[in-house]
């Protein structure tokens, strides 16, 4: 007569242990994996809105025209403001077809560089005579730096644009050739330059 025998003690807790220590790998490999495409994830968002963010500075830029407003109390502001941490400028090439709405063609635009975030600001009106009547977008955020220069016809590079500068050779410049934009952001630091062409080849 054949007796059935069960798992001795010793059996089962040596099957407990394994499993245990199957069950510690395998979520750990999860956890890993999962955090790893976390991250991936976030990286790749971030990648995205530095694209976005760069690709309508450098529209803005390329836009960009030798145009002076008029602001409170009709005090004319000129067409190229740069400083450290703010450039501001008119920009040209807004669709509006056969003048179907009733505004210009020319927005006035600013980039601004407000604590750890780099901002676009915008005036409904291109000769606006309320100037703290503005519309800002955060663009940027999480930086850790934000900084302008400005490039000038003899190659200098400066950190502040004065109306109609006369550079080394004696010429009033009243908009740089290039734009420096310096960031950075957690994962290191970026300069990227971007081309005028108005000041460039219009000249």
């Amino acid at each position: 007569m054949k007796v059935n025998r069960g798992y001795t003690l010793i059996e089962v807790m040596v099957a407990l242990a394994v499993f245990a220590i199957l069950a510690a790998i395998t979520s750990q490999a999860l956890y890993h994996a999962f955090d790893t495409r976390a991250r991936v994830n976030q990286q790749a968002n971030q990648l995205n809105e530095l694209q976005l963010a760069m690709t309508l500075f450098m529209r803005d830029t390329q836009q960009m025209i030798e145009r002076p407003v008029r602001g409170n109390e009709m005090h004319l502001f000129p067409p190229f403001v740069g400083q450290p941490e703010y450039v501001e400028f008119t920009r040209g090439g807004l669709v509006n077809p056969q003048g179907k709405e009733r505004r210009s063609t020319l927005k006035r635009v600013a980039y601004l560089c407000d604590g750890l975030t780099l901002v676009r600001r915008t005036w409904e009106n291109l000769d606006s005579l309320n100037r703290k009547q503005y519309q800002d977008k955060i663009i940027l955020a999480n930086l850790k730096e934000c900084s302008f220069a400005y490039l000038s016809h003899a190659r200098q590079l400066l950190p502040e644009w004065r109306e109609y500068a006369i550079q080394q050779n004696q010429k009033k410049e009243t908009l740089p050739i290039a734009i420096q934009l310096t960031l950075t952001p957690h994962w290191g630091n970026m300069s990227l330059l971007f081309i005028i062409p108005e000041a460039l080849y219009g000249g």
